[in-house]
């Protein structure tokens, strides 16, 4: 069965390890390097509303 996950973010999250070291974590849901940012969200930021992605296609539901 297929899950309808919102995700809110339109960018990632910023980490800070305790080394210095900076990470960047998905927030959009679409990235191909889950757990980490590969910029997938600048495909996000002309949202309003709730789209489903497939691939490279998007589609407005609401």
């Amino acid at each position: 069965m297929a899950r309808f996950v919102k995700h809110e973010e339109k960018g990632p999250y910023q980490i800070k390890a305790s080394s210095g070291e900076v990470f960047y974590v998905c927030g959009c849901g679409l990235s191909k390097n889950k757990p980490f940012c590969d910029g997938s969200h600048k495909r996000t930021l002309d949202e309003d509303g709730i789209f489903v992605y497939e691939g490279e296609k998007r589609v407005k539901i609401v």
